[in-house]
């Protein structure tokens, strides 16, 4: 007998749709499928905890002064800042809090994957329109939209596609869905032409989701941050523990945005001329990428994705691979590494898995 019992409980969560991050194949040593940042300064880490100290991480966290920071740095109140266990779980947060069963989040896909999880789990529908390669589908959007649209996603810089919306389609939306939350996500807006959170922040049913997993290179201590009016903030702390961020990662990323601001500018600067470099060079070798603003590039590949990805991997070297919802092309997330050896490793395997003539 199995030794779970047909009687036992049963889940309303679909436990094959939990995340997994992708296996490392043997023999990579080049991992750009995650979109992750440079590695941060380590004398500056290393010393924030020294100051800090060990009865730090025996208390409780408390991420007052760090919000206060975040608060400090965009011109708003101590109160309309809120830290959280990554962008994900600010979403989570937005949609624990904002979407009623049976309501609907509209977003466009390919989107961020996570909305769509986290609006089933709060037992919500998903209305998604399509984002054609270009402009974001503001008109189809705004005719999608009804009475039990509770939530709008709009993902700027795209993930996947690294393709981005205007301030003129924000202010759009937030204004015919009055009603609704508008969820700015704007967790590669570093490396974008165009930050759109001051202006999010005078909108009422606005909050914009941001995070220091990208640009400022902490995805391992899980640092994301809701910007937006104070009642929508009240409800994101209260949909969830009341600890989210761990004590290390609150002195961390405090030290960082105090002291690091010109080094993650200089890394952003190396990402947007590799980003140039990148798509001119899948142009030439006809991988049609998307004109991305993000720290990844995506490269339309059809068929030949499955194929490419094998080359690539066999060059020591992980990308991530989608198939879209809408029918659209497979493709290739490829993240850029930030590191001119690394990026010169990338282009000669892409030159190897795409050029006339080259070996499969």
């Amino acid at each position: 007998m199995s030794i779970e019992s047909r009687n036992g409980p049963a889940s309303r969560v679909d436990a094959l749709s939990a995340y997994e991050r992708a296996r490392v194949p043997d023999g990579v040593r080049l991992r750009l499928d995650a979109n992750e940042g440079a590695t941060p300064q380590l004398e500056l880490v290393i010393g924030a905890l020294r100051q800090a100290g060990a009865d730090s991480l025996r208390r409780y966290p408390d991420p007052k002064p760090f919000e206060a920071l975040l608060a400090q740095r965009f011109g708003v109140h101590p109160s309309q800042a809120f830290v959280s266990a990554g962008a994900d779980d600010v979403i989570d947060r937005c949609c624990r809090a904002f979407l009623r069963p049976d309501a609907s989040l509209l977003i466009a896909e390919p989107g961020f994957e996570m909305f769509d999880q986290y609006a089933s789990l709060c037992g919500a529908h998903v209305a998604s329109v399509p984002w054609q390669r270009g402009r974001f589908p503001i008109e189809a959007m705004l005719a999608r939209l009804d009475a039990r649209v509770e939530m709008i996603a709009l993902v700027t810089p795209n993930n996947p596609t690294g393709e981005v919306a205007t301030l003129d389609d924000l202010r759009r939306l937030a204004s015919a869905a009055p009603h609704a939350l508008v969820v700015l996500d704007h967790a590669y807006v570093e490396f974008a032409d165009e930050d759109l959170t001051t202006a999010a922040l005078e909108m009422p049913n606005v909050v914009a989701v941001r995070t220091f997993s990208k640009a400022w290179g902490l995805a391992g201590c899980r640092v994301g941050y809701a910007l937006g009016p104070t009642r929508i903030v009240r409800a994101l702390r209260a949909a969830g523990g009341p600890y989210p961020v761990s004590a290390a990662s609150l002195v961390i990323a405090s030290a960082l945005l105090e002291g690091g601001l010109a080094a993650r500018d200089a890394y952003v600067d190396r990402i947007r001329q590799e980003r140039t470099e990148l798509g001119n060079l899948l142009e030439r070798l006809g991988g049609a990428p998307r004109a991305s603003q993000a720290n990844f590039v995506f490269a339309e590949l059809g068929a030949r994705a499955p194929e490419v990805h094998r080359t690539l991997v066999d060059h020591g070297i992980l990308v991530r691979s989608f198939a879209f919802k809408s029918g659209e092309p497979r493709g290739l997330r490829i993240s850029l590494p930030g590191d001119e050896d690394a990026f010169r490793s990338l282009s000669n395997a892409l030159r190897a898995a795409l050029e006339p003539g080259a070996p499969s």
